[in-house]
C-alpha cells in the first residue's frame, strides 16, 4: 500500500491499494474511491473490541475496504480542520492518543481503550482520561 496526505486545512490521504490489500477506516472517513473497492462492516473482533472502541470514542463497527480484481484508490478524510499524520506502529512502538484521534489503518493495527493512571486527568482534564492505544503493527 502507498498513500499521500494532500491539503489544508481539511486535509486528506489518498491511498493506492494492490488487489487484496485492505484498510479498516472509522465511519464516515471515506471521502471516494475507485469502482473496484469493496467495503464491509464489521465488529472487528468481537463484543470485548465493540465495547472498547465505544468507551473510547469510536463507533463500535467497523468499515473494511479491500481493493478487489486490480489495484485501487480510496481517499479518506478528517471531518474538521486539521492535520494528518501517519504513524508506524510496530509490536515494541505503540502509540497512545486522544479520542476520536483515529482515521484509517491497516489491518495489522489495533485500537483499544486507555486509561491515564493520573486521577487529576480524571477530574480536571476532561476528554484526557479516556484515550486510545494503537498496537499491533502497521500504519495508522
Amino acid at each position: 500500500m502507498n498513500f499521500e496526505i494532500k491539503g489544508t486545512p481539511l486535509p486528506v490521504v489518498i491511498c493506492s491499494l494492490e488487489e487484496g490489500e485492505a484498510l479498516k477506516t472509522e465511519r464516515g472517513a471515506m471521502s471516494w474511491m475507485s469502482d473496484n473497492i469493496k467495503m464491509e462492516t464489521n465488529a472487528g473482533g468481537g463484543i470485548g473490541k465493540m465495547f472498547s472502541r465505544a468507551i473510547s470514542g469510536e463507533s463500535i463497527f467497523q468499515n473494511v475496504y479491500t481493493s478487489v480484481g486490480a489495484s485501487g484508490r480510496i481517499a479518506f478524510s478528517s471531518s474538521f480542520p486539521g492535520e494528518i499524520l501517519s504513524v508506524k506502529i510496530t509490536p515494541d512502538k505503540p502509540l497512545v492518543a486522544q479520542k476520536s484521534a483515529f482515521l484509517a489503518s491497516e489491518l495489522g493495527v489495533n485500537i483499544d481503550v486507555f486509561f491515564q493512571k493520573k486521577i487529576s486527568a480524571a477530574f480536571f482534564g476532561g476528554e484526557g482520561f479516556i484515550m486510545q492505544k494503537f498496537s499491533g503493527n502497521g500504519y495508522t
